[in-house]
């Protein structure tokens, strides 16, 4: 098990990646689901409880690395 894993949330949903689910998974599972949403490292393994405000992760030392943009057309 690794000390850190991915969260990614939009305003529908979140998932994180875990022993059965790797990053291009996650990643994957998320577009599919077709809504912007933003991704973060969090400094703790999957298995760690922590607080979640306005679809982030309250971890000391998380770091956001992105927000993936909605597929498809604008409006």
């Amino acid at each position: 098990m690794t000390d850190f894993h991915f969260y990614a949330s939009s305003v529908y949903t979140w998932m994180t990646t875990n022993a059965t689910r790797d990053l291009r998974q996650l990643l994957q599972l998320m577009d599919k689901e077709g809504q912007t949403y933003n991704l973060y490292l969090v400094p703790l393994p999957h298995t760690e409880d922590y607080d979640i405000k306005m679809y982030q992760p309250q971890v000391k030392g998380t770091e956001w690395l992105g927000t993936f943009e909605k597929k498809g057309k604008s409006k």
